[in-house]
C-alpha cells in the first residue's frame, strides 16, 4: 500500500522533474530512485512520513547525467554532462534554474580532462549542447516556470565558456521542445523539436507537430515552421544540413521514423518514411557522409523481447533508402551519433543505463551489421 502511496505521489509530481529526454515519460533516474526507495522500505520498515522525507531530501539533491555526444571527427567527440536537481520544487526562485555543464574531450585514449565546466546555465532543461567556435556553446531545451507546469517554451541559447549567457531566444510557443540543432553555411542556426499546434481558433483540439526555427548568430529569430502528415502527431530529433543550403530533418509521426529535406526557406524538397511492422520507429542520429548520401540511426520500439532494436540507413541524396543494418546494441541505450568511417564500416554513439549508472559507448558496426569494435566509458 505505501508503494502504491509513493507512486501516486510521483505521478503528481512528474510535470515539474527533469526529464533526460523531452518526453511524457517517467525519467530513467526516477524510476531507479523509486526502486532505491521501495527497497530501503522493505528492508527497514519504514514509516510513510520517513519515505515521504527521503522521497523530498533525494528530489532536491543534484545529480549529474549525461546530456549528449558532438562528433568532432571519428575518434573524437565531446561528453556533455550536467547537474541538476530531480524535481524543480527544490528551486525557491521557479523562474531562474542554474544548471552546471561540464563538457569533456573523448578520443581513442579515453576521457581527456574536463575541457570546460558552464556554470550557472540559467535554463529549465537543456536537451543538448554544442561547441560552436571560439569556445562558445549553444544549449537547446526548454523553458519552464513551475508554477504554470503546463507552459513550456522551446529554447536556444548561446553561452561562454563560463557558462554566461550571451543570448537567449524563445523559437517555440507554450507547449513546444527544442531537441538539437545545426549551424548553417553563414553561421546562422536551426533548430528542430516540436510545437502543439491547435487544430481550430478555440483550441478545442489540437496536436505535437515538427517545428524548425531559423536563429541568426546574434540570436534573433527570423522564421519558425510546422510540418506534419496529415495534421497528424510528429517529432524533430535532430537535423543536419545539406551542400545546397537546404537540411535533412529526421524524427517520427505516428508509430513511422520520418526524414525529410527543406530548402533554404523551410519548403519540403522529398520525404521518406521509415514503418517497420508491428514497432514504432524512431531516427535520432544523421551525418552526411560526404560521398553518396546520409547514414541516419535510430530504433524501433516492438514487444518483449524484441523491444528497442537499433538500425542504421543510408538515404542517398535524393532521398531514396539505399541500406538498411541492424545494430548490435543489446542493453537499455540512448543514440547519439552516427557517422560512416569507410566504405564498410559505420560507428555509433550513446549512452547505456543500468541502475544507478551510466557509460558512453562506441561502437563500430560493419554492414553486415555485426560488431566490431566497442569502446565503453563509465560516467561518474
Amino acid at each position: 500500500m505505501l508503494y502504491k502511496i509513493v507512486l501516486l505521489l510521483i505521478a503528481l509530481q512528474i510535470s515539474f522533474i527533469n526529464c533526460y529526454a523531452a518526453e511524457p515519460k517517467m525519467p530513467q533516474e526516477l524510476k531507479q530512485l523509486l526502486s532505491k526507495i521501495s527497497s530501503k522500505n522493505h528492508e527497514n520498515n519504514m514509516s510513510l512520513e520517513d519515505v515521504m522525507l527521503l522521497l523530498s531530501k533525494k528530489l532536491s539533491e543534484k545529480t549529474v547525467m549525461p546530456l549528449n555526444i558532438q562528433t568532432i571527427d571519428q575518434d573524437n567527440y565531446l561528453l556533455y554532462e550536467r547537474d541538476a536537481p530531480l524535481s524543480r520544487m527544490a528551486s525557491k526562485n521557479t523562474n531562474k534554474i542554474e544548471t552546471h555543464c561540464t563538457v569533456k574531450h573523448i578520443s581513442n585514449d579515453g576521457v581527456s580532462k574536463n575541457i570546460h565546466t558552464l556554470k550557472n546555465i540559467n535554463l529549465f532543461q537543456i536537451t543538448k549542447m554544442y561547441k560552436v567556435n571560439n569556445n562558445k556553446y549553444i544549449a537547446v531545451g526548454y523553458e519552464q516556470d513551475i508554477t504554470k507546469h503546463s507552459i513550456h517554451q522551446a529554447v536556444a541559447m548561446l553561452v561562454d565558456e563560463t557558462g554566461k549567457t550571451l543570448w537567449k531566444t524563445i523559437v517555440g510557443t507554450t507547449k513546444s521542445y527544442s531537441e538539437a540543432m545545426v549551424a548553417t553555411y553563414n553561421d546562422n542556426y536551426i533548430v528542430v523539436g516540436h510545437d502543439f499546434v491547435w487544430d481550430n481558433p478555440d483550441k478545442s483540439y489540437g496536436n505535437y507537430q515538427l517545428m524548425v526555427s531559423k536563429v541568426t548568430k546574434k540570436g534573433k529569430k527570423l522564421w519558425t515552421k510546422h510540418y506534419s502528415t496529415n495534421g497528424r502527431f510528429a517529432k524533430g530529433r535532430n537535423i543536419e544540413k545539406t551542400k545546397d543550403d537546404g537540411f535533412i530533418i529526421i524524427g517520427e509521426t505516428q508509430d513511422k521514423a520520418w526524414i525529410f529535406k527543406i530548402d533554404a526557406f523551410g519548403e519540403k524538397v522529398w520525404e521518406v518514411f521509415l514503418d517497420t511492422p508491428k514497432t514504432a520507429d524512431r531516427a535520432y542520429a544523421i551525418a552526411d557522409n560526404h560521398k553518396d548520401g546520409y547514414i541516419i540511426a535510430g530504433h524501433s520500439n516492438g514487444i518483449y523481447p524484441d523491444y528497442a532494436k537499433a538500425w542504421i540507413i543510408k538515404i542517398t541524396y535524393s532521398g531514396k533508402i539505399a541500406l538498411n543494418i541492424p545494430a548490435p546494441l543489446q542493453k537499455h541505450f540512448t543514440i547519439q551519433t552516427v557517422n560512416q568511417i569507410n566504405s564498410n564500416e559505420f560507428i555509433l554513439t550513446g549512452f547505456y543505463s543500468s541502475y544507478n549508472s551510466y557509460s558512453s559507448f562506441f561502437m563500430k558496426i560493419d554492414s553486415a551489421g555485426k560488431k566490431v569494435s566497442e569502446k565503453i566509458v563509465q560516467l561518474k
